[in-house]
């Protein structure tokens, strides 16, 4: 059963009144008695501040005006035939007789250009002369997009094909579209075209439906996302950065000027990842890390860690914003929300990306921790940095902090077949204690944690793992064979280039799980006393080491004989020392390195 949110209803609920009223509107001229007109001198549309700029590309311009010529040639009839454009959602108008265009703007600015390409290439049309251009004004961009708007209305004919200004781009390219229009696809010569036709069936001719909404931004939104067919679809990044916008002008009664610091928080993650070559972060990550903080912080239900971020930010601002009560989220009135945290947020996060590792170890963990089955905890990391960050010791402290919760995810991963609950809760508890306590009292309560599961009573759960045969379970296997690798290689290197090759070698390369005796013995008459005699343990960390890719599929299944020259060539330190230590291999030789791998992967976890 699905939750949803619950509203006061009493007589002393004041909320805003909520109407949609929608009617068929052409641009100048309507027939329908009931219709309406968008373009009637009065109303003046605007682009909110939190929309996204003109976007539309040559893919989206040719398609819009062909669909239009073709409404116009009837589709090979003789007249010009009706053509409906889709939905445009607009709110309630103003007292100055301005409406917001919520949904639509990328058609109208398209509009705005065509039309004024029309009267630039078209002299003398008198209801081209007649129509204005102070109908549409955008605030998107505190105004930077207006400043682009004006500049076009303001260049000369014909326009540039190749200006910065993508107003002016794309009005040479529907002159050139207009200009394929008036000439034979065959000779290129000009053809008979009736322009004032033309111009009345764009006016008279083109229908939209237009959703009036009487709401607040929220609701609003919510309507757009029901009703949206066509553009750009919100995404949780774009409507968190919508509604911490209303937050902050409605709550916290800041100047509609702050969406432009909100806005900065974004051209702050792409300046980092457009540096980096690569995506370091996005606002999705960014928003998880806050979401882990503000539970923490105010101390909500524990449940809501387990919700997607933007699930949590869309029930967090409708409590807040008194849109309606959530499950959950009865204390989110207390919950304070800051651009500046979020800011922190995102350099901490950026800095972690630059400064995550000191040795080949370091590296390889932060690896085995996405492999683990608690690999979103890994933003604990972030906010221990982020809790911590006025301390002089905070990225050594962090480097400790995150290797011991590795461990602990590692042995967790191994000993149990899916994530467990007690997991959960602990790495809540430290989210608390990051901020009730210091780095030291968080660092040893996880050493404790692991020194518990390191009694011989628990250690032996574990270690039964080991023992058994792992090759049925990938997660478990491919994290055994990975850090049982890492521990042959130098993993204590503080060399840049080592590091990076043994991270790449053991986590970014194309790997295999070797069985050194082959599961599928080449003797067919063999195979059933190999599976009588070794049992699990063919399957079993003695028998399985990481290999390269194209060399197992070299190798085959042939005899260890001939295995152990190909072996030589590998370049993974843990295959290199099979070759050294086993020139021989049988069930024998099998029994001892999985001792020898045992103890090793379990005194490097617990020792």
């Amino acid at each position: 059963m699905h939750e949803s949110p619950s509203f006061n209803r009493d007589k002393t609920d004041a909320r805003p009144q909520f109407s949609i009223m929608a009617k068929t509107c052409t641009l100048k001229y309507n027939v329908q008695k009931q219709g309406g007109i968008i373009l009637d001198g009065q109303t003046r549309y605007e682009i909110p501040i939190y929309q996204r700029p003109y976007a539309w590309s040559e893919k989206e311009i040719r398609k819009f005006l062909q669909d239009i010529l073709a409404s116009f040639n009837g589709g090979g009839n003789e007249r010009s035939e009706p053509m409906f454009i889709g939905t445009m959602q607009l709110t309630e108008k103003k007292e100055n007789n301005i409406q917001e265009i919520i949904d639509g703007q990328q058609r109208m600015t398209t509009f705005l250009l065509l039309f004024q390409v029309l009267q630039k290439k078209f002299n003398g049309q008198t209801e081209l002369d007649n129509l204005s251009y102070n109908w549409l004004h955008t605030q998107v961009n505190n105004g930077e997009q207006q400043l682009l708007l004006d500049q076009f209305l303001n260049s000369s004919f014909p326009f540039d094909n190749e200006s910065h200004n993508l107003y002016t781009r794309n009005a040479a390219l529907i002159n050139e579209v207009l200009n394929e229009e008036m000439s034979d696809a065959a000779t290129g010569e000009p053809v008979v075209w009736d322009v004032a036709a033309f111009v009345r069936h764009l006016l008279t001719d083109i229908y939209f439906v237009v959703i009036e909404t009487r709401a607040g931004l929220t609701k609003t939104l919510q309507i757009f996302n029901a009703i949206n067919t066509t553009g750009l679809d919100l995404n949780g990044g774009d409507v968190f950065k919508i509604r911490m916008f209303e937050y902050l002008r409605d709550v916290k009664k800041e100047r509609d000027t702050v969406f432009k610091d909100i806005s900065d928080l974004y051209q702050k993650i792409d300046r980092a990842n457009k540096e980096a070559k690569d995506t370091v972060t996005n606002i999705h990550e960014i928003l998880g890390i806050y979401q882990f903080l503000l539970i923490a912080r105010y101390d909500l239900p524990a449940t809501l860690y387990s919700y997607g971020a933007d699930t949590f930010f869309e029930r967090l601002f409708d409590s807040i914003l008194n849109n309606g009560q959530w499950p959950n989220f009865t204390d989110a009135r207390k919950v304070e929300l800051s651009l500046a945290d979020i800011s922190k947020l995102i350099d901490v996060r950026i800095e972690w990306e630059n400064s995550w590792f000191v040795t080949a170890e370091d590296a390889c963990l932060y690896s085995l921790s996405q492999w683990s089955r608690y690999g979103r905890y890994r933003i604990l990391c972030v906010i221990f940095r982020y809790v911590y960050r006025e301390r002089a010791d905070v990225y050594p402290q962090s480097l400790i902090f995150y290797k011991q919760l590795t461990k602990l995810f590692i042995v967790y991963s191994c000993r149990f077949l899916k994530a467990v609950n007690e997991i959960h809760a602990f790495n809540y508890l430290l989210l608390q204690l990051m901020l009730k306590a210091d780095p030291e009292v968080v660092i040893d309560t996880v050493v404790k944690k692991m020194d518990r599961i390191g009694n011989p009573e628990v250690l032996r759960s574990f270690t039964g793992v080991l023992d058994g045969g792992i090759a049925y379970n990938a997660k478990i296997k491919n994290i055994v064979c990975r850090l049982s690798a890492m521990l042959d290689e130098e993993y204590h290197t503080e060399d840049v280039r080592t590091i990076e090759a043994i991270q790449k070698r053991l986590f970014e390369s194309d790997i295999d799980i070797e069985h050194i005796q082959p599961f599928h013995d080449l003797e067919p008459l063999d195979r059933d006393k190999i599976w009588d005699e070794w049992k699990d343990d063919i399957n079993g960390i003695g028998n399985l080491s990481i290999l390269e890719e194209k060399l197992n599929r070299s190798i085959g299944n042939c005899r260890y004989s001939e295995k152990i020259i190909q072996y030589r060539t590998s370049q993974y330190a843990i295959i290199q020392q099979v070759v050294i230590d086993y020139p021989e291999w049988n069930y024998e030789s099998c029994l001892r390195r999985k001792r020898k791998e045992i103890e090793k992967i379990t005194n490097y976890l617990f020792g």
